[in-house]
């Protein structure tokens, strides 16, 4: 196979992904994945951090996610800004929702996930997608969506 000069056949380092055998050495992959992660700056034009919804409502997300270790193998937890805990799964470098779907109630109202997927290679930056609901007193629920999320570990951020 050959290439243009200068171009390369081959992926870049950094969109390898880990291939995993009956979640062999998950603990090693778990590290990855603990500690605070902020949102990085919404952006209206690639739609980075933008949370759309099924009645045409758009909003940045934003804030800090704390990912720490379950007691299960495997799993860790992730609080998220509006003070709600879903468990998720490692597997190699992916993260996702375990069990699908979870729900998490507050004072403003009910959220719902169905599928939450994270991904990082290199343990300082993660990539997102999200599913999900939200049902708020007097409104009828909307269906939410995050296409495009990036994270990026705090400098300040506790490391567990």
């Amino acid at each position: 196979m050959s290439s243009a000069p200068g171009w390369s056949c081959r992926p870049p380092p950094s969109s390898s992904r880990t291939k995993v055998v009956g979640g062999k050495d998950s603990g090693k992959f778990v590290k990855r994945f603990l500690g605070d992660y902020r949102y990085d700056p919404a952006d209206f034009h690639t739609l980075t951090n933008v949370v759309s919804t099924d009645q045409g409502t758009v909003y940045p997300e934003q804030g800090t996610v704390r990912f720490s270790a379950t007691d299960k193998k495997g799993r860790i937890n992730a609080h998220t800004p509006d003070g709600c805990d879903w468990t998720l799964a490692v597997r190699g470098d992916t993260a996702e929702l375990d069990p699908a779907t979870q729900t998490c109630h507050t004072a403003t109202g009910d959220t719902s996930l169905v599928y939450w997927a994270l991904v990082t290679d290199d343990g300082r930056h993660m990539n997102a997608f999200r599913a999900g609901s939200t049902t708020t007193p007097s409104r009828p629920p909307a269906n939410t969506f995050l296409y495009v999320g990036a994270l990026t570990r705090s400098a300040t951020g506790k490391d567990e």
